[in-house]
């Protein structure tokens, strides 16, 4: 398998995923068998990045808060920020940041609650032009951007490209998408996608209201991952509908957004915290990685969580035992889980993890979060995870992702630790090397004192140096020739 040139040793566990009813078991694994990783601060002191790649201009497009930046990489592994803003970067309620890869497209979102701010760039940032920004019946919040083929219905349904553009966003309730088909600049009517009557119960009404990023897999397959669907109403329903209980699923459309469909993995569990994540490799296989925990009860959160990842090969109808890949390393609890695909059977899974048990959702939780990647480059026989920021936690104490609406007077001692926000991000470069955004929130003293508690967003960026890459020597020509004749267009 390709490799990067070695230029350090890696903090190393490799999980092996076995493919039985027998648990995940971690051993100690050579250096020479997993990636390292190099840690870039971004100047941006905001939560939840977003991090796309422009191929041809071999140019990262890292986005956070108002702030867009273009990140480039010299052969020594020197890195240059510039500014690369849209003209839409005011200050507003969230942000994402999106590259569709094929086209070299870049798209920068705002949210403005019933529709969103949003401009695309073909050239990493340099310029912008102005889109509509979202659908008609896509509101209120959470909003995502994805991009990918058309599936066989609607192939070729405008002469101008041959890309379909995707704008979801919940609304306390369910999920909503809308569909581009002029590249981003317009959007027709959004369809629900989850929480509909016409799914039937028990997903008809019983997924989280909360969704994670859209991702639109090779065959047109548009995939929106729900931390969790089929459970009970819990009393946190305030602003957003949760629910006991209930599995991590794939809300699924094969007709170009028309109609979607919730299915849920088996033997999964959701803990009503961190949103799932879902990437399609070349080879037609789709990753799903999630945080996976039980809760004692409705008003009880639980003590410890893993990192499980699970993929389908016919699109959610059935998926492959839930592999984990944290807790041999001695991880209890785990948060922001982040998937990229590259060539066939390839795929990378991102996390935060602490050895700490406890309520982590909660004041009094004790811990240090490290940033972690696991990575398979033989379809999810194997997994290696490396602690890629071994010496410098990334948070202590507790992580919030309850919002700031379930601080009630039944329950105020939900996490005032709110700096990280609700995820990270990762992708791929042209040279088949993950890279992560992700926000530091121990910095200064935190660093050394466990007694520290978290508090600020450090930007930063974490970029392979080494180890197997996620595309063969074959998979690697052939995606830098498609990225560039998707620029042409």
């Amino acid at each position: 398998m390709p490799r990067l040139t070695r230029s350090r040793v890696a903090v190393v566990l490799a999980v092996l995923a076995l493919a039985g009813p027998a648990a995940a078991a971690a051993t100690a694994g050579s250096p020479d068998d997993a990636p390292s990783y190099r840690v870039y601060p971004v100047a941006t002191t905001d939560g939840e990045p977003g991090l796309g790649y422009d191929v041809p201009h071999r140019a990262a497009v890292y986005g956070a808060g108002t702030t867009n930046l273009r990140l480039t990489w010299d052969a020594a592994g020197r890195m240059t920020s510039a500014g690369a803003s849209a003209p839409t970067s005011v200050t507003t309620l969230d942000a994402i940041t999106f590259t569709d890869q094929a086209t070299s497209r870049t798209y920068v979102s705002q949210l403005v609650g019933a529709c969103s701010l949003m401009a695309y760039s073909d050239d990493a940032g340099r310029t912008w032009s102005p889109s509509e920004g979202c659908g008609p019946g896509a509101l209120l919040d959470h909003q995502t951007v994805g991009a990918g083929p058309y599936a066989a219905p609607l192939e070729g349904v405008n002469p101008l490209t041959d890309r379909a553009v995707y704008y979801c966003a919940q609304n306390g309730f369910n999920g909503a998408c809308a569909r581009s088909d002029d590249g981003g600049r317009t959007f027709g009517p959004a369809v629900d996608a989850y929480n509909t009557p016409a799914q039937g119960l028990p997903y008809g009404g019983a997924c989280s209201a909360i969704h994670g990023h859209v991702r639109v897999a090779p065959d047109g397959t548009v995939y929106l991952p729900n931390k969790g669907c089929g459970g009970t109403p819990t009393p946190n329903n305030l602003t957003n509908s949760e629910f006991f209980g209930g599995q991590p699923a794939l809300v699924v459309s094969e007709d170009d957004g028309l109609t979607w469909s919730v299915r849920p993995v088996p033997g999964a569990h959701d803990p009503d915290e961190s949103d799932p994540s879902v990437d399609t490799d070349r080879g037609g296989r789709t990753w799903f990685g999630f945080e996976d925990g039980t809760n004692p009860s409705e008003t009880v959160y639980g003590t410890t969580s893993a990192a499980k990842i699970a993929y389908t090969d016919d699109h959610g109808k059935t998926f492959s035992k839930p592999y984990d890949v944290s807790s041999g390393l001695g991880l209890k609890n785990v948060q922001f889980p982040e998937v990229v695909a590259g060539g066939k059977g390839r795929a990378a899974f991102a996390f935060l993890g602490t050895k700490g048990v406890g309520d982590d959702q909660h004041d009094g939780f004790v811990g240090e979060w490290h940033l972690y990647v696991a990575t398979t480059t033989n379809g999810g026989k194997s997994w290696t995870t490396v602690d890629a920021t071994p010496s410098d936690p990334v948070q202590r104490g507790c992580i919030s992702l309850q919002g700031t609406s379930n601080k009630t007077v039944l329950d105020d001692a939900i996490c005032s630790q709110r700096n990280l926000l609700d995820f990270n991000d990762i992708t791929v470069d042209e040279a088949g090397r993950v890279l992560v955004a992700y926000t530091d929130g121990c910095t200064g003293a935190c660093t050394t004192n466990p007694a520290s508690g978290s508090k600020g967003a450090a930007g930063r960026v974490l970029r392979q140096v080494d180890g197997p890459v996620l595309f063969s020597p074959q998979e690697l020509r052939d995606r830098v020739k498609g990225a560039a004749v998707g620029a042409r267009r």
